[in-house]
């Protein structure tokens, strides 16, 4: 039996939202805006904080793209909150594949749009059914390994909150 600290902190863990693309600016930002940016979304969920030496770090691997002029738009924002999610289960060559798998098929604003609607149902549907909660063989290699991905990582949070209370 869970003790009533860890049932709040998962209902107000399972709370919790990822941004639509629509929902970043649509603008330029610098740095420490993007930072401010993706922190503002990223703690409450992950209780990480991005920094610049880790921004500078991701677009010197190629991780996400190389910004303009030092100025950076919605992709990274989006390519930001992937890789910081990502990386909890995932090795970051594997985060970088991803993106790029993604990519091929489609614009950033929908690839970020159908992780984020993945990463929030599954979010939404914490304590549903296991059922509901499968996969279908018959998807994408990469819709399987977004749900699989989404899955560890909300999981992994779960248990080391779990671990954390004791």
């Amino acid at each position: 039996m869970q003790s009533q600290e860890f049932k709040q902190w998962l209902s107000d863990f399972q709370a919790l939202r990822l941004p639509q693309w629509g929902d970043f600016p649509d603008l330029e930002l610098y740095m420490d805006q993007v930072i401010n940016e993706v922190n503002k979304q990223l703690e409450p969920l992950l209780h990480v904080k991005i920094t610049k030496t880790m921004i500078n770090s991701y677009v010197k691997m190629a991780i996400i793209e190389r910004p303009i002029k030092k100025r950076y738009n919605r992709d990274h924002l989006a390519e930001l909150i992937i890789v910081s999610i990502m990386k909890l289960v995932f090795p970051l060559d594997v985060c970088k594949k991803g993106i790029q798998q993604a990519l091929d098929n489609t614009s950033a604003g929908e690839a970020y749009d159908q992780f984020v609607a993945l990463f929030n149902d599954e979010m939404a549907n914490i304590n549903a059914p296991a059922s509901v909660n499968e996969f279908d063989l018959s998807e994408s290699s990469l819709a399987i390994v977004q749900k699989v991905a989404v899955k560890s990582v909300i999981y992994k949070l779960i248990g080391t909150k779990l671990v954390e209370i004791g």
